[in-house]
């Protein structure tokens, strides 16, 4: 696990996580750490490695929530929002949150406020302007337009990751068009918000420097609308 930091948030800890390589160390362990419904979903996927991968994500998960709470990593009970973001069952717990994409799961551990992280490994897409125009807004479409072309697969999975996060900080799943919201394409600190039920819900966005060829961004709603949160 590499600890990662942004100074745009400082009050949220990251860690990247190579969950191939960790996959067998995970082996050896995930049978101690991981809680009866977490082992069942491993086994449901279809290809071995992807059941490897998320025993893996989820042990670094656990163990890094152990380190910041004080409980044993086998002791750790999870909640689920209404559109099912988990969240500790701990009313003093950190908020935190985990993304995976390929071989790299990315996970972020914050305060009180709900924080939500995206991470997207790189990939052809045929439809990238189809994909574009039914999730991101004018701005964003015509600034996806304006790239480079051999820049508009980052910019792309720039603009998403920082959509992804937003609406994972505020666990509404897909009852939340990503469209109807502007996160940019620019990598910098942004304030945006969601409309919730009538109620602006304000937030912030800030794309990730990663060590390795991904995308990835962090969100955390505002401690004043953290009550919006899903």
């Amino acid at each position: 696990m590499t600890p990662l930091s942004c100074s745009q948030a400082p009050q949220i800890a990251f860690w990247l996580v190579d969950i191939d390589s960790d996959a067998s160390a995970a082996d050896a362990a995930w049978s101690t750490l991981l809680s009866a419904e977490e082992r069942a979903q491993a086994d449901r996927f279809h290809f071995e490695r992807d059941t490897r991968r998320y025993r893996a994500s989820h042990a670094a998960l656990r163990t890094l929530l152990s380190q910041a709470t004080g409980v044993p990593a086998p002791e750790l009970g999870f909640v689920q929002g209404a559109f099912g973001k988990p969240g500790l069952a701990r009313s003093d717990a950190p908020c935190f949150n985990m993304s995976h994409s390929g071989g790299w799961a990315l996970i972020a551990i914050g305060g009180t406020v709900p924080i939500g992280v995206d991470i997207e490994v790189p990939r052809p897409m045929d439809d990238l302007h189809a994909l574009a125009e039914r999730n991101f807004t004018p701005a964003e479409c015509e600034a996806l337009a304006a790239s480079p072309g051999p820049r508009q697969l980052e910019t792309f999975l720039r603009c998403w990751t920082r959509k992804e996060a937003c609406l994972k900080a505020l666990g509404s799943g897909l009852s939340v068009e990503p469209g109807v919201f502007a996160a940019g394409v620019e990598p910098g600190l942004r304030d945006t918000h969601i409309d919730v039920a009538g109620q602006r819900c304000r937030m912030s966005v800030v794309s990730l420097a990663l060590p390795v060829q991904a995308q990835a961004a962090v969100a955390w709603l505002s401690p004043a609308d953290r009550h919006l949160a899903m």
